[in-house]
């Protein structure tokens, strides 16, 4: 089974250094009750606490586009506070990370409320800057995974960690890693939420490009809230954002190339030499995966693309995918993502597009189901999932709703099984028949692939049952070889 989802079991590695907090005595306001943060860190997940100077509030207000551009996000400044994370350590309550307070570039940290549409309701998602490198995932390796900002994202329905989880399944080159807190604020709590890595540049673990001259570009909706960008030519509505380097540390010459590079990417989709552009396999899995979570976000769904440096040697990559906030909304029809932002791969003449986003659906469609119902049970009989579970009922209290542990894992596989049928019945007949490595043509290339397919080198993929016979055996490899002598392949 491939690495399921890592925050499973990532909280499970508790730091070492862990010091005995009295935590009995700390009282917090749960919606109209009130608790003691130790029956807090009682319920099994980290505790994350955050205490802002003065108690000022992070807010946010909501802007609009301007005339000629489409669409709203928000606003936000910056908090600065100081954050403790506790959990329960051999019986005791422990302090497992302490910013200090907060000094600029020293200790501390700050907070904000970040995302667009999602953080228009009363339960925001915030944005956490440390002012020294941590990792809060506390997996061990510091200076491996340190890194200053950290996501705070709503996922009661469990959408990020399905789509996460596809995501690696898909192959995407970078899943961000996250675990589930409780969050509380200056004395209230405020609820469960996936604490995750963030898509920025850490050449050790998260998006590796080169320090002077590498790219992570974001295709945005929200261009005008942004200093700096450079322009599309495909889409009037999309220009180009920049998550690294910083808009105050990009040079013009850096702004000149990448308006080149896109200028480039965009022409190769209409006159069909993309794969000179780009990583085709990257784009392939991106899409799939919002195909398989049914993703229908009219905001773009967070097209990140990165290009390593400047040479012609590295190509553009679209390396993870991103908010899943608007998953389960496209039954019984393509994602968003697929009829929209990637329709002209798919009318392309030129098909590796399209071969490749069959080759990785005929490659996990034997296992997929199965083992995503695997990793829900798996998760649901952890201590994650039972702490999970557990938190809901605070969640609930705090902003008097009824959601449901079970049943979100439920209609996850549920929505699954659903997907999986109508994806399978619409991606096969996209494949050239007896087209066995899913390249186009049908030639003794595809002779070896089965062959290879047969003796273990080759994952064992539909497309190699030639007689269609429900088996792959010697017998496709003969069938293979009298069509290509007949030319009836």
């Amino acid at each position: 089974m491939r690495r399921i989802f890592s925050f499973l079991s990532v909280m499970m590695l508790l730091c070492s250094t862990a010091v005995h907090a009295d935590t009995s005595t700390e009282i917090i306001s749960v919606g109209p009750n009130q608790m003691t943060l130790s029956s807090i860190i009682g319920y099994g997940l980290p505790v994350l606490c955050v205490e802002t100077v003065d108690h000022e509030e992070p807010t946010c207000e909501r802007v609009y586009a301007p005339a000629g551009s489409w669409g709203s996000t928000i606003n936000s400044e910056k908090v600065p506070g100081r954050m403790f994370m506790y959990n329960r350590v051999n019986g005791g309550d422990s302090v497992l990370y302490d910013s200090g307070d907060y000094e600029k570039n020293v200790s501390g940290m700050t907070i904000r409320v970040r995302g667009n549409t999602s953080a228009l309701g009363d339960k925001k998602p915030y944005k956490i800057k440390l002012q020294k490198k941590f990792d809060l995932l506390m997996r061990g390796v510091d200076s491996i995974y340190k890194d200053k900002e950290w996501a705070l994202l709503k996922d009661e329905n469990l959408f990020t960690f399905s789509g996460f989880t596809v995501s690696r399944m898909v192959g995407m080159k970078w899943v961000p890693s996250g675990c589930y807190v409780n969050v509380i604020m200056n004395g209230i709590y405020r609820g469960v939420y996936l604490l995750t890595e963030q898509v920025k540049r850490n050449p050790d673990c998260r998006l590796k490009v080169d320090k002077d001259w590498g790219f992570i570009f974001e295709c945005d909706i929200y261009w005008w809230n942004e200093d700096v960008y450079v322009t599309s030519c495909d889409s009037p509505s999309y220009n180009y954002t920049f998550k690294y380097p910083e808009d105050e540390d990009i040079t013009e010459e850096q702004l000149a190339y990448v308006q080149t590079l896109v200028n480039a990417y965009e022409a190769s989709l209409d006159d069909g030499t993309y794969p000179d552009q780009i990583d085709v396999q990257s784009f392939a899995a991106w899409c799939l995966v919002h195909d398989l979570m049914g993703t229908k976000d009219g905001g773009g769904c967070n097209r990140f693309y990165t290009k390593y440096d400047t040479t012609s040697l590295t190509k553009i990559e679209m390396p993870v995918a991103w908010d899943f906030d608007m998953a389960e909304r496209t039954s019984g029809q393509w994602s968003r993502c697929h009829t929209v932002y990637m329709q002209k791969f798919f009318n392309s003449t030129n098909k590796a597009f399209v071969n490749d986003y069959v080759r990785l659906w005929c490659q996990l469609r034997e296992t997929f189901y199965n083992e995503m119902v695997n990793t829900f049970v798996m998760f649901s009989n952890s201590a994650v999932g039972a702490a999970l579970q557990s938190s809901y009922r605070l969640d609930n209290l705090a902003w008097d709703r009824n959601l449901y542990f079970q049943n979100n894992l439920t209609y996850r596989r549920q929505w699954l099984q659903r997907r999986f049928t109508w994806l399978d019945e619409n991606i096969l007949p996209m494949r050239v028949p007896h087209d066995v490595n899913v390249d186009g043509v049908v030639n003794i290339a595809d002779v070896t692939s089965l062959i290879n397919m047969l003796l273990g080198g080759y994952p064992r993929m539909i497309t190699g049952d030639i007689d269609e016979d429900s088996n792959i055996n010697i017998s496709d490899v003969t069938a293979l070889i009298n069509l290509l002598l007949t030319g009836n392949s």
